[in-house]
C-alpha cells in the first residue's frame, strides 16, 4: 500500500537571527555545562564540510518492513531496569528507514559514557538475519519507557529515532503524529531537507524521577544544532525543547517546529480503486489557532498528485497542529491499525 506523508511547518522566520548570534544566546539563555559542551560541538561541526554519517550494509537498508519489526528490543535489558527506576530505556535496531547509527550516551554521576551495541540486546526470529547483522551495527534510536497508565507497568511513551520518528502519547493516548527535529526548504523546488540526529546524551533521572533530560546533536547539509528536550509524561506528556542552530550554507526557507503524518484518502478524497476502507489516516487536517482574532482556522487534509503549498497569515499564532478529528471505528473499519 502506497502512503503519502503531509508536512506541516510553522515557520518562524526570527529564528534566522538567532542563527548568527547563536553563541551569545547559549551563554544568556542555556547555561547548563552539558548543553553548552553540545552546542559547542554543533557550532564545529557547522564551520567544516557536511560530512554524511556512515551507513549501514545495504542488506539491512533494503529489508522489507515485517522483518524490520521482528527485531525487537529484550525489555528486560532495558537501561536502568535494575534499579527499578521510573524512567527506562530500550534501545531501537538500525535497518530499513534508520540507515545510519546513532551513537547513545548516558550521563550520570561518574561522568558520560557511551552504550555499546549488542546482538544480544535484540530478540531474532530470523536466525540467518541474526547471524549477518554485524557485531557492531548500532543503534538507530531509543523508546523511553515510565509508568504512565499502572504503577507497575513500564509503558513505552516517547520514542527518538531518524530524521523524523519523533513521537510522543500521553495516557491512554494512541501514537498518532511524528515530529521533525527541522525542516529546512520544504516545498521548495530545490528539495527539501530534514536534517538527523547523530546522537544523544541521556540524563540518568533519579530513580522516582517525575521528568527527565535528553540532549541530541542534529546535522545535515545546511545546518547543525544542539537540542535539549525536558521530558514529563503523564496525563498529557509535555516536552519543553531549547535548540541552538548553526548554519552551514544559506537557507532560503526554514520550518520550526515540523510535524508530518500519513494520510492517504478520506472523507474529502476519493476512495482509490480496491481499496474497501472508508478512510485512511493518521490525520485529517491541520488546526491553528490565530492569536490576534481568536479564530479557529481547519485545513483538511488531501493527497494531491502534484506539490500544494497553504498560507496562513497570524501575527500571534496561539496553537498549531495535526489533528485526527474523525474518531469513530466506522470510520475506518480497521482492526490492525486502530486509526
Amino acid at each position: 500500500m502506497r502512503y503519502w506523508e503531509q508536512t506541516a511547518v510553522l515557520g518562524l522566520f526570527s529564528l534566522v537571527c538567532m542563527l548568527n548570534n547563536a553563541t551569545s544566546y547559549a551563554a544568556t539563555e542555556l547555561a547548563n555545562t552539558q548543553f553548552t559542551n553540545i552546542v559547542d560541538k554543533a557550532r564545529e561541526l557547522a564551520a567544516q564540510p557536511y560530512q554524511p554519517p556512515e551507513q549501514i550494509p545495504s542488506f539491512l537498508q533494503n529489508i522489507s518492513y515485517n522483518e524490520f519489526e521482528n527485531v525487537r528490543f529484550i525489555p528486560e535489558k532495558s537501561l536502568w531496569r535494575d534499579s527499578q527506576s521510573t524512567f527506562q530505556i530500550m534501545m531501537m535496531s538500525a535497518g530499513l528507514f534508520y540507515r545510519h547509527p546513532v551513537t547513545i550516551n548516558v550521563i550520570d554521576s561518574a561522568g558520560t559514557r557511551k552504550v555499546d551495541y549488542a546482538k544480544s540486546y535484540f530478540a531474532f526470529t530470523d536466525p540467518e538475519l541474526e547471524k549477518r547483522v554485524p557485531a557492531d551495527l548500532g543503534f538507530s534510536g531509543i523508546k523511553l519507557t515510565y509508568p504512565v497508565i499502572s504503577p507497575n507497568v513500564q509503558d513505552q511513551f516517547l520514542v527518538f529515532a531518524g530524521a523524523s520518528y519523533f513521537r510522543g502519547v500521553g495516557k491512554n493516548n494512541a501514537w498518532g503524529i511524528s515530529a521533525r527535529g527541522i525542516a529546512v526548504n520544504t516545498g521548495l523546488s530545490i528539495g527539501e531537507e530534514f536534517p538527523s540526529f547523530t546522537e544523544f546524551w541521556l540524563v540518568r533521572p533519579k530513580a522516582d524521577a517525575t521528568n527527565m533530560t535528553v540532549y541530541g546533536l542534529l546535522d545535515g547539509k545546511s545546518l547543525s544544532g544542539a537540542y535539549q528536550f525536558q521530558i514529563i509524561p503523564g496525563q498529557s506528556t509535555r516536552i519543553q525543547v531549547n535548540a541552538v542552530l548553526f548554519q552551514r550554507k544559506n537557507i532560503d526557507l526554514l520550518g520550526i517546529a515540523p510535524l508530518t503524518s500519513m494520510f492517504f484518502y478520506g472523507a474529502n478524497t476519493a476512495r482509490p480503486i480496491g481499496e474497501w476502507r472508508p478512510e485512511v489516516h493518521d490525520s485529517d487536517g491541520l488546526l491553528l489557532q490565530d492569536g490576534a482574532t481568536q479564530e479557529w482556522l481547519w485545513r483538511p487534509l488531501i493527497n494531491p498528485k502534484q506539490l500544494e503549498m497553504d498560507y496562513f497569515k497570524t501575527t500571534d499564532i496561539k496553537g498549531f497542529g495535526l489533528l485526527q478529528r474523525n474518531n469513530r471505528f466506522v470510520q475506518y473499519q480497521d482492526l490492525g491499525a486502530h486509526y
